[in-house]
């Protein structure tokens, strides 16, 4: 019940991560279709304001000659009121030329047409996605390999990592042990952005940020190191020292688990033996052997 439990809250959040997925490709869609529609109606609106002052200067040169007639027949000059007449018949057929080819038309107004494919596309949809139960005895495929180059400037001798963690928002720790004797943090592309000095034999995640870390010294100083990922950068924290060695450690369920090359012993996060869980004493025990505890 309880590994059926932490099998849903882990499927639970991967079904909200999928749906903010969508809300952010949804948001990026809307802020640019926003800023289309702002780059349409800028362009409008000074389209519409060289019309306006077009329009305007129009009028100021028609007032200007009507003004200019008024004057003039008052004073009874037939000359001059045959000549402004027919400046006011050009000025009036000019106006309305422009008017007649600068109005305003429907085509200009904006209007938003909605894609319809997308709204079909999920309206054919029910779920976000399909819910399997796992199959215990699945066999995997590899479908491809990629290699990467983790060696950095102060290594002095080629890398040989014996452990790694996969951290929740994509990035790996690994342990380049034997030689070099360091952890190094890699980001989502596989470049090396950090690393701490320790002679690591393995390592587990405890928290989003933080990792444990089986380790050994030359003195022959055994134990967990804790370490937390910061801005990039690996920070040592508590260390816990046991009599036994360190090879192999897990985290489950708030205890960590370390096995010894022949035993596997249960611990609290304080460093507290709750359970030596298990131990083969043969002579015939080697790497080659799994035991599998239930």
């Amino acid at each position: 019940m309880q590994s059926v439990q932490v099998s849903y809250s882990k499927q639970l959040h991967k079904v909200r991560q999928t749906r903010q997925t969508i809300n952010t490709i949804l948001d990026k869609i809307e802020k640019n279709t926003i800023k289309e529609l702002d780059d349409k109606m800028t362009t409008l609106k000074a389209s519409l304001k060289t019309d306006m002052d077009n329009c305007s200067k129009l009028k100021n040169e028609l007032k200007q000659l009507s003004d200019a007639i008024h004057d003039i027949v008052d004073k009874g000059k037939s000359e001059l009121i045959f000549i402004a007449s027919k400046k006011c018949l050009e000025k009036i057929r000019q106006s309305e030329t422009y008017l007649r080819e600068n109005s305003v038309q429907l085509e200009r107004l904006l209007t938003f047409q909605a894609d319809i494919d997308i709204e079909q596309f999920f309206s054919t949809l029910s779920c976000l996605g399909k819910i399997v139960l796992g199959d215990q005895n699945h066999v995997f495929t590899v479908q491809g390999k990629s290699e990467y180059e983790v060696t950095i400037p102060i290594d002095s001798s080629p890398c040989v990592l014996n452990g790694i963690c996969v951290l929740s928002n994509g990035q790996m720790l690994v342990a380049d042990t034997f030689y070099n004797n360091r952890v190094k943090l890699l980001d989502q592309q596989y470049q090396v952005v950090g690393h701490c000095d320790l002679n690591a034999h393995d390592m587990c995640q405890i928290t989003p940020s933080e990792v444990a870390v089986a380790f050994e010294t030359l003195d022959n100083t055994h134990g967990v190191q804790f370490v937390s990922v910061n801005d990039g950068h690996l920070v040592k924290g508590r260390k816990l020292r046991f009599q036994h060695e360190c090879w192999g450690i897990a985290y489950d369920q708030k205890d960590l688990y370390l096995t010894t090359g022949n035993a596997l012993h249960k611990y609290s996060m304080s460093g507290e033996l709750l359970n030596k869980m298990y131990e083969d004493t043969s002579s015939r025990f080697t790497s080659k052997y799994i035991v599998i505890l239930q």
